[in-house]
């Protein structure tokens, strides 16, 4: 993708810069979003930076990820101008020292808001669900009676909240800055006197109440004001602000170049998506692409949950292998498959008994979402320890058992008990140790090499961790009803009885060095080859249907939710193809489906075929 070359959105932009103007950059993808963000932090620099420095004020550039954190600082060379963070970083950054405001947002807002939510949920009988409302409205009550004793508030990027100690959680932080900015025209001041031009990257994923916000702080003409940056159609999580906008005098710029994708792949995102019509524009106008959908025909489910058998699930996996064949990518590395859940993913790379454990009766929401992301701290250890340990013994990598001991193992912690043993004697026991890890790895269950990790210290061992191991098996059959709140020692059960075999395999997949992704994992992320799966019985889940949003006259209209969710996760698909685009579909009506999408004009007759 070329960043140099100078597009009428940009001029929009510095046009707003130059006139102290407000505005939302809608930049479709591969548009160059980055880099109209980065220009105009560089225009602001320019033509601003002086003046800023004197008076002790600061860019601020909101973004989504660390990592964009980390591109967008060093595009920028690290000034000190600009404050680059994410978005709960900077709020916490501006809320954090007003303690006695945030003590006032929880108890007037935040705790009660928690409060009415929970008791929505109690009927008044002895439900399970009635049972836990009643006593999460009990507990919230009780923080809320004791908050006006906490002495302190902090957050340390965690997901629950501590309200008693002061711990605040990603939620917290959002509803609080919302209510900041509603509530306190100081604040709003403050931010608008400490940052003059606010700039917001992946504007489309940040919450509804800070765009409302920061709208507020810059409604006003003249600074501060606030420069958007994103696309509506890529917002693929709930509760954000998906279709933002400036405040009321700002001003609405498209940019319609598209630096990434092939002339046919833009062709198709066009027909696919028609509030922005992009052009090729930069060395991608001349590629030679292609888009190709080959539709295969669905078999009923015969597995657990409307899903399929192992069998099925094989001989789908299958008809992605025939099809990628038949497009000539067989042997070529740099294809992506993107599949909506980890269904077929587990089965094809062999991790399928931790993808049913994990997603199965014992898991709750939470220990699926950590085994998802790859903190679930019965796995942690081996992502972390383990499997890195065992990895470079094998490979005989001495330098890095090394380090990996010394900054993860405490029994080799350069400050741990150890740290008046001579270097060789620590040496020859890793080796050892090693050795035999290696062994009880290929012999025995996930809690042996846990425990023998455990026993040497050769992992830190969180308490959670520790009294899952310290424990007897439960030997009482599962009851939904008595056990929901232990299910949790189920789930331990499960993976600990299990051999190791499949943990590399998981490993893999989560530190992304497999060929195939999650379609919500690839944001942001472009690649050579794209092969995009939809498959609805796979997917089973109610908030998509491919089949709806691509075929209603076949498959019937998409609920209003199938319909948004839908496009704007399958465009973020398509859009991540730089050259070559393919499409398995797999429905129940193959014949109807290829008409109806002739029909639609997504797709010509020569580039669709049924397997």
């Amino acid at each position: 993708m070329s960043d140099r070359i100078q597009t009428a959105a940009d001029e929009a932009v510095r046009e707003c810069l130059a006139t102290n103007r407000s505005f939302a950059l809608i930049a479709g993808a591969g548009s160059g979003k980055t880099t109209s963000l980065v220009d105009a932090l560089g225009e602001v620099r320019k033509t601003h930076g002086e003046t800023l420095r004197q008076n002790g004020q600061r860019v601020a550039c909101i973004t989504f990820t660390k990592r964009a954190v980390a591109v967008i600082g060093e595009r920028l060379g690290f000034d000190d101008l600009y404050k680059v963070s994410t978005l709960h970083s900077f709020l916490w950054g501006e809320i954090g020292r007003f303690g006695d405001d945030i003590r006032d947002a929880l108890i007037n807002h935040r705790l009660p808001a928690l409060i009415a939510k929970a008791a929505e949920q109690d009927t008044g009988k002895e439900t399970k669900t009635a049972r836990k409302a009643r006593e999460k409205v009990a507990r919230l009550e009780n923080e809320l009676a004791g908050l006006p004793e906490v002495v302190s508030f902090s957050y340390d990027d965690a997901v629950f909240s501590d309200y008693l100690n002061g711990k605040m959680s990603h939620d917290d932080v959002i509803e609080i800055a919302g209510y900041l900015f509603r509530e306190r025209a100081t604040f709003r001041r403050l931010i608008g006197a400490r940052y003059p031009f606010i700039f917001v990257d992946e504007a489309q994923d940040t919450f509804v109440p800070i765009v409302e916000g920061i709208n507020q702080t810059c409604a006003q003409p003249g600074l501060p004001i606030v420069g958007y940056f994103g696309d509506p159609w890529q917002q693929i999580y709930d509760g954000r602000a998906g279709d933002f906008a400036p405040p009321e005098d700002g001003l609405s710029i498209t940019k319609v170049e598209n630096f990434r994708c092939s002339p046919q792949v833009i062709e198709f995102l066009n027909a696919f998506r028609a509030d922005v019509q992009q052009v090729a524009a930069g060395p991608n106008a001349d590629v030679e692409g292609s888009v190709e959908i080959k539709l295969v025909r669905a078999e009923a489910p015969e597995g657990e949950r409307k899903r399929y058998s192992d069998a099925q699930l094989d001989r789908a996996l299958a008809a992605m292998d025939q099809a990628i064949e038949g497009w000539g990518w067989t042997d070529q590395p740099d294809i992506i498959r993107l599949f909506l859940v980890r269904q077929m993913i587990a089965r094809r790379l062999k991790f399928s008994g931790l993808q049913q454990l994990f997603t199965g009766q014992f898991a709750s929401m939470r220990a699926q979402d950590d085994y998802e992301s790859g903190d679930h701290h019965l796995l942690k250890p081996f992502l972390t320890v383990i499997c890195p340990l065992i990895e470079a013994f094998q490979n005989n990598e001495s330098r890095k058992i090394i380090d990996i001991l010394r900054t993860s193992s405490p029994a080799y912690d350069p400050h741990g008990s150890n740290a008046d043993r001579k270097l060789k004697d620590m040496i020859d026991q890793s080796q050892a140790q090693l050795k035999e890890l290696v062994e009880h790895w290929e012999a025995s269950s996930i809690k042996d090499v846990l425990t023998y990790c455990r026993d040497r210290e050769l992992i830190p061992v969180s308490d959670r961790l520790a009294e899952q191991l310290d424990r007897a098996p439960r030997t009482e059959e599962f009851d939904e009803e008595l056990h929901n709140e232990e299910k949790g020692d189920w789930l331990a059960d499960g993976l600990f009885a299990m051999p190791t075999t499949e943990l590399f395999a998981y490993r893999d997949f989560i530190s992304e060095n497999t060929p195939y992704s999650t379609q919500h994992g690839v944001k942001g992320e472009e690649y050579p080859n794209v092969l995009v799966v939809f498959d609805d019985i796979e997917a089973s889940w109610n908030q998509y249907s491919f089949s709806k949003l691509l075929t209603p006259g076949t498959a019937g209209e998409p609920t209003e939710g199938q319909q948004e969710r839908g496009r704007k996760l399958a465009y973020v698909c398509f859009s991540r193809a730089e050259r070559n685009l393919k499409i398995l579909f797999f429905t129940p009506e193959p014949e109807k489906t290829k008409a109806e999408l002739i029909e639609r004009k997504l797709i010509q007759q020569e580039q669709i075929s049924i397997a």
